[in-house]
């Protein structure tokens, strides 16, 4: 006798997840924004210098909630793919997200080892300053700020292809894929 499994599927990701979906998409917005003004600003300003604070607490906080998003991610049910897309093409779209990850994780992580090398410590929002991971170091300040500028310009390209792409399969395609990323009452 041979037993059936029932796959339990959902059609809309947790609330939870689309909160922080929704929270990380503004988060990194105003982080790019306020880092290309803040790199244009000539000299050292007070508000160049205030500007770099919010822009390193808004790094910190976007790096301890894709934390918490990697693992709400890893243990929450998600939507399938549309039945109609080809493993090559859910190959890709898997691929993006999993760039789209190591971004989030990796550009606050080179920006935050960007501040220690260049002798500032990170104090996240004016309370709690971080450990000081490395020494003020002229070197490695060069080589993190070519990383996380770096990884910066790959994150801005991957969220445009995100949402180029997401826009182009609700809409094109009429696959509803942002449906899946909006505020329910129920996961149905």
């Amino acid at each position: 006798m041979s037993v059936q499994v029932q796959e339990f599927t959902v059609s809309h990701y947790n609330r939870f997840l689309v909160l922080i979906h929704w929270f990380m998409a503004v988060g990194l917005l105003v982080a790019v924004c306020v880092g290309l003004y803040m790199v244009s600003i000539p000299g050292i300003t007070p508000i160049k210098l205030k500007l770099y604070n919010w822009h390193k607490w808004l790094g910190v906080s976007l790096f301890f909630l894709i934390l918490v998003r990697i693992v709400v991610r890893s243990l929450s049910r998600v939507p399938a793919y549309p039945d109609d897309w080809s493993k090559r093409q859910a190959m890709w779209v898997k691929l993006g997200h999993f760039a789209l990850y190591v971004c989030m994780v990796l550009v606050p992580i080179w920006g935050y080892l960007f501040s220690l090398a260049a002798g500032f410590p990170v104090v996240w929002l004016g309370l709690i300053e971080l450990p000081t991971l490395i020494e003020k170091n002229a070197e490695l300040k060069e080589l993190f700020r070519i990383l996380h500028e770096s990884f910066s310009k790959v994150l801005i390209v991957l969220i445009v292809g995100h949402i180029v792409m997401a826009l182009k399969h609700h809409f094109m395609n009429q696959e509803r894929l942002l449906d899946r990323m909006k505020f329910v009452s129920k996961n149905v």
